[in-house]
């Protein structure tokens, strides 16, 4: 029996057709009253929660109704009792509103118009529905004569639910200022539904008034011709208040244009879509493009938190003050929790409303990072650089914290750190972050030059020193004698404390300044000559860099500094640049294509320079021919690790454990997401024989999917494919095979 039933869903004629759907139709109904005891649960909005056993479809009353089959009664009927109520409410909704055909929508497509038609529809696209076709027209009239209906129903009703209330989540059009005008006077005094902004009402017990109202609202459009003076003239009369229209426009984007007349705010879809864009939510593709004609900001850097300040100053002086804080009022209606409250933040901020020592007091005493993100927005004071460089420091200071946390705060608190910077870039009027952060350190230095010089303290003198290598120490001389230690007795003295903090700060900027060009080699960030001339002036920094063999255009080398810097090659040939040129870290990846490798290796080997991180010696994992059609890699299948060890070296490249994925790296840039998977608990200290390594799998950080091997970008395959530390790869190798494994990959 289900066989046959089966094929009656492959008609092809019109009389095959009527054969079908009068089979189908005699036996549901014969078998309705069965099928509700047995199978068939009856939905809550009318009709039935799944397929019937036929195969019958709310399409085939659709042709039968067009063939002259069934009366326009029955076909009513099909819609409102015997399908799902909703799900063909909103279809004919998506229809008519010219969205039938998007991927959103294929469930409820091919539940109405069955698989082998639906597949068909996308296939053809929306021309599909067109009105000159019958389809499109039938559907169109089923739509005028059922949806007013339901949707005047609830505009009447009052606090109790009616027949239709749940049918109401299907209902995602409706169209004109009519309907507009008649749903924010049902609202009255009520606030807007915020569950209803992300249909979440769906799981509620009841639907009250304020909900469907709000869900209408929401699914509210304005007609193709209508204008702010239709608005104003069907307000006439009616005690709707200015900031009504004001959520209006922030909970029902559609409205913006027109709301904007009616008011006469020049910018108003400007502050809109501020809000919008900066309150850690997800945007459709209509958002996006918008916003993207008001920020060069991605949608991934605005939910990261970072910050259009020149957008913001727009918005905000063509809105005023006034206008603004009524916008603020209303962005909570489009969050959930307190999302919105970013928004508000940065505007708080960026206005001046807050002040800065208010600001960091909260910062510090709840680690908010949304208030660390707004840090730099506040207007700078009357010392502007010094202002600059203090908040520069009170943000590392912040991400040098984290430390004692575990590694996933660790990582977002690092995270809000890095949006932190580039909000106080943004605002500071540098082109990009690294550009700070040179002009920082170089500038850092240069507060502490008068403690670098000899001074007297009681009958000794005392002065700050760094090392060639960049390590910075207390010195302290008796008659030009040099002390071990400056004496117990001047602990408290004021300039002791301040050489004391100055050292402090100078064993952090070291620290900083590693860890900023080795991020920098992997990312192959540019550095002009001009920038580097400037760093070398910081003894700290100078220490850092002159180590680094550095890449310019074909030729590689150290530093040479002088009047005009320049590289220099282990041979000793030198090159000056004529002008500004900019230069990048040398990968070993660049080093190993050039064939120079060893030379460098020897170099600093027999000159015994020991380099800050490494970088000539460091370890480098290239694709393998037999890897390359492959969706992960198993280089390192079947090596035991300690999972404890492996984590705490990793952690320092940014790996962070997480629970479902094992150890994760995430390269925001590249939106790619870096997974080592291992039968290992990550997280405490395993009882039983140290786990095996199983692959290491990169998939798109947007999507989930899988990449394959050979997809991974060649030009960041040095920091993306397999970057893991030399000295993690000895701790899960076998003992034995670590140095022929190691040599057979041809790594380093």
């Amino acid at each position: 029996l289900n066989r046959y039933f089966e094929g009656l869903k492959y008609w092809e004629t019109d009389e095959e057709f009527t054969k079908a759907f009068s089979l189908a139709w005699r036996f549901e109904q014969a078998c309705r009253e069965g099928r509700r005891r047995r199978d068939f649960v009856p939905a809550r909005s009318g009709g039935y929660q799944g397929q019937t056993i036929t195969g019958l479809c709310p399409y085939w009353f659709l042709k039968a109704y067009h063939m002259g089959l069934i009366s326009e009664n029955s076909l009513c009927r099909a819609v409102m009792e015997y399908f799902a109520r909703e799900d063909c409410l909103a279809v004919l909704c998506k229809v008519v509103k010219g969205e039938g055909v998007k991927p959103l929508n294929r469930r409820m497509m091919h539940l109405f118009f069955g698989d082998a038609l639906a597949n068909e529809i996308y296939e053809t696209g929306e021309s599909y529905f067109a009105e000159d076709t019958w389809v499109g027209a039938l559907i169109r009239k089923l739509y005028g004569k059922i949806v007013p209906v339901l949707v005047d129903t609830e505009l009447r009703r009052g606090e109790a639910e009616t027949e239709f209330s749940w049918d109401m989540r299907g209902i995602t059009y409706i169209c004109g200022i009519d309907y507009l005008v008649r749903i924010l006077m049902a609202l009255g005094r009520d606030p807007l539904g915020r569950e209803s902004y992300y249909a979440w009402y769906y799981g509620s017990p009841k639907q009250t008034k304020r909900d469907v109202l709000s869900g209408l609202l929401k699914a509210c459009y304005p007609g193709t011709f209508e204008t702010g003076a239709d608005l104003r003239t069907a307000v006439k009369g009616t005690r709707i208040r200015e900031e009504r229209f004001v959520e209006v426009a922030m909970y029902a984007p559609q409205w913006i244009d027109i709301i904007q007349e009616y008011l006469g705010w020049a910018g108003l879809k400007s502050g809109c879509y501020y809000f919008m864009a900066h309150m850690n939510e997800r945007f459709d593709d209509q958002k996006k493009a918008i916003i993207a004609r008001y920020t060069p900001l991605t949608p991934e850097e605005l939910q990261d938190g970072a910050f259009d300040a020149a957008w913001f100053e727009e918005a905000y002086a063509l809105l005023g003050e006034k206008n603004f804080n009524k916008l603020y009022q209303a962005a909570k209606y489009i969050s959930d929790g307190q999302k919105h409250s970013r928004a508000r933040k940065y505007a708080d901020a960026a206005s001046g409303k807050v002040e800065l020592s208010a600001l960091a007091s909260k910062i510090h005493a709840k680690r908010n990072k949304d208030l660390l993100m707004s840090y730099g927005l506040v207007p700078f004071g009357q010392n502007r650089e010094q202002d600059m460089l203090e908040r520069y420091q009170f943000i590392e200071q912040y991400r040098k914290e984290s430390r004692q946390f575990g590694a996933q705060r660790r990582a977002s608190e690092g995270k809000a750190a890095d949006i932190a910077l580039l909000n106080l870039s943004v605002r500071a009027g540098y082109e990009d972050v690294t550009r700070l952060k040179l002009t920082m350190e170089a500038r850092l230095i240069e507060t502490m030059a008068s403690l670098m010089e000899w001074t007297a303290v009681d009958d000794v003198e005392l002065c700050l020193s760094v090392d060639e290598e960049g390590k910075s120490r207390i010195r302290c001389r008796k008659e030009d004698k040099e002390l071990k230690s400056v004496p117990l007795r001047l602990g408290k003295h004021p300039h002791v404390l301040r050489l004391k903090e100055a050292h402090k700060n100078l064993k952090e900027q070291y620290t900083r300044a590693r860890k900023m060009m080795e991020e920098s080699m992997e990312s192959g960030a540019l550095f002009r000559a001009s920038e580097l001339l400037a760093l070398l002036g910081n003894p700290v920094v100078r220490a850092i860099l002159t180590p680094l063999v550095f890449l310019q255009g074909e030729q590689a080398g150290f530093l040479k500094t002088g009047e005009q810097l320049g590289l220099e090659t282990p041979g000793g040939t030198s090159v000056l640049f004529k002008g500004d040129e900019e230069l990048r870290i040398d990968h070993p990846l660049d080093l190993y294509r050039s064939g120079n490798w060893p030379l460098y290796q020897k170099h600093l080997f027999d000159q015994r320079i020991r380099q800050p991180f490494k970088q000539v010696f460091r370890e480098l994992y290239v694709k393998l021919p037999e890897e390359l059609g492959l969706k992960a890699s198993r280089m390192f299948a079947g090596n035991q690790i300690q999972p404890r060890k492996t984590v705490g070296c990793l952690k320092g490249r940014r790996w962070v454990a997480d629970y479902d994925d094992g150890l994760q790296k995430i390269y925001y840039k590249e939106n790619i997401i870096a997974c080592i998977y291992a039968m290992a608990d990550w997280f405490s200290p395993g009882d039983v024989e140290a786990p095996t390594l199983e692959y290491v799998a990169f998939s798109d950080r947007k999507t989930g999917q899988r990449i394959p091997v050979k997809e991974i970008p060649v030009r960041e395959n040095w920091r993306i494919f397999l970057q893991i530390p030399k000295k993690i790869y000895f701790i899960f190798c076998r003992t034995g095979e670590s140095e022929n494994l190691f040599l057979s990959r041809k790594l380093c």
